[in-house]
């Protein structure tokens, strides 16, 4: 044997083939090289404490991981419910009101604006009109005259 240090037997095991052969063959190479028992109880005390703090770093890693891949996915989800619940609904009013202003124009001619504001105003005073009726139990929602009294809640007249 060359005591170059070329020689694979004359460097400690590596630690990239975990065999017991290999570790044992390295191990007694590297002492019938010369190597010192010091040596490689320094080398072997020391690839413990590092794969202890290696492994304590991947424990640390692992529970911080947990809670950042769920809050990651929970961003993920809340993302795409955003866009499902306003995004994509927003894109189809607004491709109706575009292709209403295009009928509207091509249908009232110079008027057009007129009539939009009106229907624009008419909208309002819909939803203000619903807004302002009190709370009934018809059985139907528009005003028929027709109260069921096994239907819906019984109603006080309240004095104003």
């Amino acid at each position: 044997m060359s005591s170059s240090g070329d020689d694979p037997a004359d460097k400690l095991p590596s630690g990239d083939d975990p065999a017991a052969n290999t570790v044992l063959t390295g191990t007694i190479g590297f002492l019938n090289a010369g190597g010192t028992l010091g040596t490689l109880l320094q080398g072997a005390i020391f690839g413990t404490l590092v794969s202890v703090f290696t492994g304590g770093v991947d424990l640390i890693q692992s529970i911080v991981g947990v809670p950042v891949a769920a809050l990651g996915a929970l961003s993920e989800a809340t993302e795409t419910t955003i866009d499902a619940t306003i995004t994509e609904p927003l894109g189809i009013v607004s491709t109706t009101a575009e292709t209403s202003a295009t009928e509207i124009g091509s249908q009232f001619g110079p008027f057009a604006f007129l009539v939009g504001i009106g229907v624009f105003l008419g909208g309002v005073w819909l939803i203000i009109q619903f807004l302002q009726e009190d709370e009934t139990s018809n059985l139907l929602p528009i005003p028929v005259g027709l109260d069921l009294p096994f239907v819906g809640v019984d109603e006080e007249d309240d004095v104003e």
